[in-house]
């Protein structure tokens, strides 16, 4: 039995608007934060083969005295998970604001995504086109190895469980019911209910107790598996089928390197997978790639980062390339288009990312491409942010119809 729609929680510091969604271990709601007058997600702990609801006092019930001391673990699990949750810090991942007891049962508050789920997108318009479902994956992936960076698996990786949000596009990965975390050595910390989403898991995962010991390759699995999804609009087959009759033919549009990536992430036996989320996305990063013409031997070698003054009679400034930086470039006229690259931490994201400013003749029309997905018209002047290895920009020049010149940087 959910809370009803204007139910409220912390003293009426919460307000229920309706139900999110329900899973075996608990139910999120849709809510108001009333003093500050903004939506938020609640998820409530509520394990529905143990429990029922009073109807006057929505407090838990719980059935019969055996299950007093099952509910009771479950509970302290769910808030040391969501206490492991809170102190997560990523961009493509949920975060989380409050945790509190009330009802006889625990809650936390995140903040609420207003979109649709991959899974949604799916259902509604079928297989993703493999540019824009690799930079989905892409930003999940780089979320989990994170993830593991703290020694925690997610273990529940899926297209559902991965809302995109409408404002910016960004996906952000949202359930952690069956996230683990572990020691130093590997050994697990703390224990969730085991839970399959078959086509999505592992053979490990479907083991007596599920995943011990941390293990990278489970959501690499997960990942592959969510990729796959995305791509072919179909859920992916038992991982006994796929070592019966290995992966089921993708659509010849899909590139074979893409396809390369979804088989090596998904195989079956765990040591042949990749061994981090780093090799899964530089395997997957070469997918994004087209063929291009090799730099030209008159093309400037890259020196130390310095910024020089503009040469005023030819409207370019001569400023060599952050030494890094891979830039691929097709030049057919020299020095109409200047691009200078710089790395430098984000300060948000406290990761290295990579500016690009680019300058040309105000005679000229600039078009940019990011990732390869989307080309759209710029300013002669301007600047783009790549904020994670494999990211693309395509600059290029245009006199009438006439690409004249064409810049290619890879972060």
């Amino acid at each position: 039995m959910q809370l009803k729609s204007g139910s409220q929680l912390q003293s009426g510091k919460y307000r229920i608007i309706r139900v999110l969604g329900q899973g075996g271990f608990g139910i999120t709601y849709l809510a108001e934060h009333t003093m500050l007058d903004k939506k938020v997600a609640i998820k409530e702990f509520f394990p529905k083969e143990y429990c029922d609801r009073d109807e006057n006092t929505s407090h838990l019930t719980i059935g019969t005295k055996n299950s007093v001391e099952i509910v009771e673990m479950l509970k302290g699990k769910f808030v040391k998970e969501a206490k492991n949750i809170s102190k997560l810090r990523h961009h493509n991942i949920i975060t989380i604001h409050d945790i509190f007891q009330e009802n006889d049962t625990a809650y936390y508050v995140m903040e609420f995504v207003e979109g649709v789920s991959l899974s949604q997108m799916i259902k509604g318009q079928g297989n993703i086109p493999e540019n824009k479902a690799i930079t989905y994956i892409r930003k999940i992936a780089d979320a989990v190895g994170y993830m593991h960076s703290l020694s925690m698996n997610h273990l529940d990786l899926k297209p559902a469980n991965i809302m995109i949000r409408a404002s910016d596009d960004e996906p952000i990965l949202i359930d952690f019911g069956l996230s683990k975390q572990y020691d130093a050595s590997g050994g697990q910390t703390s224990t969730t209910p085991i839970g399959i989403s078959h086509g999505f898991a592992p053979i490990e995962q479907y083991r007596p107790g599920g995943v011990a010991t941390f293990t990278p390759q489970t959501d690499i699995y997960a990942l592959g598996a969510t990729l796959f999804n995305l791509l072919s609009g179909n859920i992916p087959p038992h991982y006994s089928e796929i070592l019966e009759d290995g992966l089921p033919e993708f659509s010849t549009t899909i590139s074979p390197v893409a396809r390369k990536a979804v088989e090596h992430a998904m195989e079956v036996r765990k040591n042949k997978r990749p061994a981090t989320v780093a090799e899964f996305l530089n395997e997957l990063s070469h997918s994004e790639l087209k063929p291009l013409s090799k730099p030209k031997k008159s093309d400037p070698k890259p020196t130390q980062k310095k910024r020089s003054t503009a040469n005023t009679s030819d409207n370019v400034i001569n400023s060599p390339l952050n030494e890094n930086t891979k830039l691929l470039d097709n030049n057919t006229q020299p020095n109409i288009l200047f691009v200078d690259c710089t790395h430098f931490t984000n300060a948000i994201t406290r990761k290295e990312s990579l500016g690009i400013n680019w300058i040309v003749d105000k005679s000229l029309d600039v078009y940019i491409t990011f990732n390869h997905n989307k080309r759209i018209k710029a300013k002669n002047y301007g600047s783009y942010t790549l904020d994670y290895y494999g990211d693309s920009l395509l600059i290029e020049v245009i006199d009438g119809l006439k690409t004249v010149q064409s810049k290619l940087i890879v972060f």
